[in-house]
């Protein structure tokens, strides 16, 4: 089911019309034509990408919010990124690419993929096409990863089969990380760490568990630095076993944080070098604090946080109207995400990092989203797309929260179809001119065999959802965990 979302909206989306996708493929396709990665604010828009413009209707990073509309009919014969190099576009010209601020993990991925499927020699939409797709299979593994963590915390298998919908179900999270961004691989190396940290939290303190948190914690630090939310994180979960595990903890502890080390040397190096995290280009911004504009910025912080959580499409340009419904569905999650964690009480640390996971992450993105509004008095980096690392957090308290009955499973394929299909339908809609499938998939090589395969991945998601649904154990039955095995243990031997 998520792969046909992701599927869907690669091609529902024109090229470009993502937050900063153009600024994502000018560094993946300036570090493969170069080999380098500037410092922040000094990155180029290569050539290439500027001059394929056209071939997408999109007027420019620097015009999309006042001349950004529906894509009308595009030219034929798209030439490749290498044909592209010796043109002198004017879209774009004066602008430094701020993007490698962020960690390098993502753009040597987009890269490596760029030269390995020969994606300069191919016509640059059908590049532009790979590169989403390339982006999407960072996505796949994400909803066994929550499904094996609500198996962990012996959730009812119901809850367990509804829990993997929610990422594609989630318009946002289907439309925003299948475009060209870093996005989506901060999700799957966040999700994984969250996992992992699960494991930990719930008994497993095998080196082998230990090394594996390692790298993914690693690999979500050179991809973006919302992942330092998740070092505290860490370090709490091992702390919370050395109550009861004082002689295992050890090995494991060390081994993984001696891994994790190696995704802050990116960190340590920017603090070194431009004495910040995440650096960026010009003058200290000079900051006066008041608490007038901060009590006010709070309120304009937490709507747009809110649009833009659901189905804010394209540039965020399409919040949903009126702003009450995305407002209301916004606390109906945070009453069903509260009340599932209340359902997990008997498991206090499970609860710290599952909500943890969440509110660290708000918490960087707000701080710098208020030093802005202090500084100029406009709103920056209040995006929903921002807590996508935490979707595994999301979706396990919800459904720890949902009803134990196995309609709840049966339920969840089509409910999430149809969210897939509304989601397209409106996509459709907004983006292009002539709002018909032919006129999309007439925009991109092979565009009409990845939707055919989007339409057979859906309909495929419902059968196998809705089918092993109803072979679901009763209601109430859990998977057993190491706190059980233990347990068990413990009884036997004493027993004996």
């Amino acid at each position: 089911m998520l792969a046909a979302a992701l599927l869907a909206w690669a091609v529902i989306t024109p090229g470009m019309r993502g937050p900063d996708e153009p600024n994502h493929v000018a560094v993946a396709v300036d570090l493969f034509e170069t080999g380098a990665y500037p410092p922040p604010g000094t990155a180029p828009f290569p050539a290439s990408v500027r001059a394929s413009y056209p071939w997408f209707g999109f007027p420019g990073a620097a015009e999309v919010f006042s001349s950004a509309g529906p894509v009308g009919a595009l030219p034929d014969d798209a030439p490749t990124l290498r044909d592209l190099r010796d043109e002198n576009p004017t879209a774009d010209a004066a602008m430094t690419n701020q993007i490698t601020q962020h960690p390098p993990l993502y753009y040597l991925a987009l890269a490596g993929a760029i030269h390995a499927f020969g994606l300069a020699d191919v016509p640059v939409t059908q590049a532009i096409l790979a590169l989403r797709l390339v982006t999407a299979a960072m996505l796949l593994p994400i909803p066994a990863l929550i499904a094996t963590t609500c198996r962990r915390l012996r959730l009812p298998p119901a809850a367990i089969l509804a829990a993997s919908f929610i990422p594609a179900a989630w318009i946002q999270f289907a439309h925003i990380n299948v475009l060209v961004g870093n996005g989506a691989l901060l999700a799957l190396t966040c999700t994984l760490a969250l996992a992992l940290m699960v494991r930990v939290v719930t008994g497993d303190l095998t080196v082998r568990t230990g090394v594996a948190l390692g790298f993914a914690l690693a690999a979500a630090l050179w991809t973006k630095g919302y992942a330092l939310a998740l070092l505290p994180l860490a370090i709490f979960v091992y702390l919370w076993r050395w109550r009861a595990d004082r002689a295992r903890i050890w090995p494991p502890m060390l081994a993984g944080a001696a891994v994790a080390a190696l995704g802050l040397v990116w960190y340590v190096g920017a603090l070194l070098v431009h004495g910040s995290l995440q650096p960026t280009a010009g003058p200290p911004k000079v900051i006066v604090f008041a608490w007038e504009p901060l009590l006010t910025w709070i309120g304009v912080f937490a709507r747009d946080l809110s649009g833009s959580m659901w189905m804010n499409l394209g540039w965020l340009e399409t919040p949903i109207r009126p702003a009450a419904l995305h407002i209301a569905a916004s606390l109906i999650a945070l009453a069903l995400a509260a009340y599932g964690a209340w359902r997990l009480r008997d498991r206090p640390a499970v609860i710290v990092l599952l909500v943890g996971a969440i509110l660290l992450t708000v918490l960087i993105f707000a701080v710098g989203s208020a030093r802005h509004w202090l500084w100029n008095g406009t709103i920056r980096a209040a995006q929903g797309r921002y807590l996508h690392g935490a979707v595994l957090a999301v979706a396990v308290m919800i459904a720890a929260g949902l009803p134990r009955a196995r309609w709840i499973a049966v339920a969840a394929p089509s409910a999430a179809a149809l969210s897939v299909l509304a989601g397209a339908v409106f996509g459709v809609r907004h983006f292009w001119e002539d709002a018909s499938l032919s006129y999309v998939v007439a925009a991109w090589p092979a565009g009409g065999i990845v939707l055919v395969l989007a339409v057979m991945l859906l309909i495929g998601g419902i059968i196998v959802g809705t089918v092993a649904a109803s072979r679901l154990p009763p209601s109430g039955s859990r998977s057993r965990t190491v706190d059980d095995i233990a347990r068990d243990g413990a009884a036997t031997a004493r027993s004996g």
